[in-house]
């Protein structure tokens, strides 16, 4: 694989640096993950090579699924490197407060329906947030599935739920009620298992404060990252 000093830097994150990338002329994201010297240098590898692994096939799955995310050019676990579809887009924090409400609402409807879409495949992104919501012409694309994984756990379906509650009601506060309203009523009607359940224990969540950000799940969830 080219050396990543040979693409053009984009930004970084607490796991992972962002490079745009040509690739055989197609404008391509390279996402590699970043060593931490504070893990023990073989689980740094584990850790690295597995959670590559989960995100390409988490990405790959709801790609063939349908749903709107990058396409996955290619995968290397051993370098923890992602090739992927660069989008066009605003980010939904940035924008969300500013747009009219019939986008509002139709923005909310697209989120909650792909959560449930999302879920009825047994995957929960982990980091489900507007800052983590693309949008362009076409829609809604959903990107940044470092967090995501595998699981009929609805706490983490609910756990996705609740970030986007958060992060509306943080980023514009005067549209929240009637966003979230529209979001839950969508996952409801496309959601396959217990809807209900999974939006209490949404509240359940919210109610007790247990907001867990990445950092705190990379420690607890340990485990579910090199599964």
């Amino acid at each position: 694989m080219a050396s990543i000093e040979e693409y053009t830097f984009l930004s970084k994150g607490a796991e992972a640096e962002i490079y745009l990338v040509d690739f055989f002329g197609l404008k391509a994201v390279a996402k590699k993950r970043v060593s931490k010297t504070y893990r023990n240098p073989e689980f740094d590898k584990l850790f690295i090579r597995n959670r590559t692994k989960i995100e390409g096939r988490v990405l790959s799955e709801l790609y063939v699924a349908g749903l709107r995310v990058p396409a996955v050019y290619l995968v290397d676990e051993e370098h923890g490197v992602i090739l992927m579809e660069y989008i066009e887009g605003e980010r939904l924090s940035n924008i969300i407060g500013k747009l009219g409400i019939n986008d509002v609402l139709k923005i909310s409807r697209e989120i909650g329906k792909f959560a449930a879409q999302m879920h009825n495949l047994g995957i929960y992104h982990g980091d489900y947030t507007l800052a983590n919501i693309l949008l362009n012409d076409a829609g809604i694309v959903v990107i940044d599935f470092g967090l995501s994984g595998f699981s009929d756990d609805i706490e983490e379906y609910a756990i996705d739920l609740h970030l986007v509650v958060r992060s509306i009601n943080a980023t514009a506060p005067h549209i929240a009620d009637v966003f979230v309203k529209q979001m839950l009523n969508e996952y409801k009607i496309h959601y396959v298992g217990g809807a209900e359940e999974v939006v209490h224990r949404m509240r359940e969540i919210s109610a007790r404060g247990r907001y867990i950000d990445r950092e705190l799940r990379k420690s607890i969830m340990r485990e579910k990252y090199v599964a």
